[in-house]
């Protein structure tokens, strides 16, 4: 027990020296955009890619559009892997607009911030008690003008899996705090519910708050290779991708 909790502390500092969102679509085990406890089984790697919708996104990611600052649509890529069954890393990159324009006067995707997170598992469910888990996306990034802190929170999650009749219900607690003042909306205690059904164990329901917002989705897993993942932000703004998810 004393040598796991070593190898976690070092592994936290070892992703603090590495320049730099624990949901699916930063590659991490989660829910939408809220976080949870699981991880997937040891040996897993993920690559894939989603399309994020402006809201979906921190509100200090804007540029220079119509002579005002705005909000824009973007998409990321990742690679993800669980090296051990307690631990989960990826390193996620999210496409940017620069507020300089091109020569049609429309701001183009010319940056990426990219940026790693890690989740590790304290304690394992078991029959009378919840998975425990705490994490980070961006642990220790260096903030500038040109590069603020999109995406820097810590977090503690616990979750729970209820068996009924063959139907899977899963309990997600969770607290996040966000480093940087933009993001705060999504600070505090958020949670969801997941649903697996007995007849298609592949598929998979949520429904998540954020701390703002209430999102509807629902993820499958295909031919043991490609993972899918559609949902509504506040049942309107869509989000979504995919990616190819093996066993090493």
């Amino acid at each position: 027990m004393k040598s796991k909790i070593w190898i976690s502390i070092y592994c936290l500092w070892i992703l603090s020296l590495l320049p730099s969102s624990a949901q699916e679509y930063t590659g991490i085990s989660g829910l939408i955009h809220t976080l949870s406890a699981e991880i997937n089984p040891v040996g897993t790697a993920r690559i894939g890619g989603f399309f994020l919708n402006k809201d979906f996104l921190p509100d200090v990611m804007t540029c220079q559009s119509g002579g005002e600052k705005a909000k824009y649509d973007s998409y990321n890529h990742f690679v993800s892997v669980v090296p051990f069954s307690w631990i989960e890393l990826a390193y996620t990159c999210t496409l940017l607009k620069r507020e300089r324009v091109t020569g049609d006067g429309h701001p183009k995707f010319q940056m990426k911030d990219r940026y790693m997170s890690v989740k590790i598992r304290l304690l394992k469910e078991g029959r009378w008690h919840p998975a425990i888990a705490i994490g980070s996306n961006d642990p220790y990034h260096f903030s500038s003008k040109e590069t603020p802190d999109y995406y820097t929170n810590f977090y503690l999650a616990a979750t729970k899996h209820l068996n009924l009749k063959g139907h899977e219900l899963g309990i997600h607690v969770s607290y996040r705090w966000y480093k940087e003042e933009t993001n705060r909306k999504w600070q505090g205690i958020t949670g969801g519910l997941t649903y697996r059904p007995a007849f298609a164990r592949n598929l998979r329901g949520i429904v998540e708050y954020t701390g703002n917002d209430i999102n509807i989705g629902a993820d499958c897993y295909l031919w043991k290779l490609l993972f899918l993942q559609a949902s509504l932000q506040n049942g309107k703004d869509f989000s979504g991708g995919i990616m190819l998810q093996i066993r090493l």
